[in-house]
C-alpha cells in the first residue's frame, strides 16, 4: 500500500487496493456509491444493473476490510 502523501483522489478511485488512509477510503466509497446511483438513475432498474451494483458494493466492502488490516498496523 502507498504512503498517505503519495497519489491523489483519482489514483485512489482507480486502484484495486484500498486507499492509504481510512478517511480517503471513506471518500472513495462515498464517491463510488454516488456514481453507482447516477448510473442506476440513468440506465434504470434491471436485473443486470442490480447484479452489477451488488458486485460493486461487495468489492468496496472487501477493499475497506482489507484496508482495516493495513491501517491498524501503522
Amino acid at each position: 500500500m502507498k504512503q498517505p502523501d503519495e497519489g491523489n483522489l483519482f489514483t485512489d478511485l482507480m486502484e484495486f487496493g484500498p486507499a492509504p488512509t481510512m478517511a480517503r477510503e471513506v471518500v472513495v466509497i462515498v464517491i463510488s456509491l454516488a456514481l453507482l446511483a447516477a448510473v442506476i438513475a440513468l440506465v434504470g432498474t434491471s436485473t443486470l444493473v442490480w447484479i452489477v451494483a451488488a458486485v460493486a458494493v461487495v468489492f468496496l466492502a472487501a477493499r475497506f476490510a482489507f484496508g482495516l488490516r493495513e491501517w491498524g498496523n501503522r
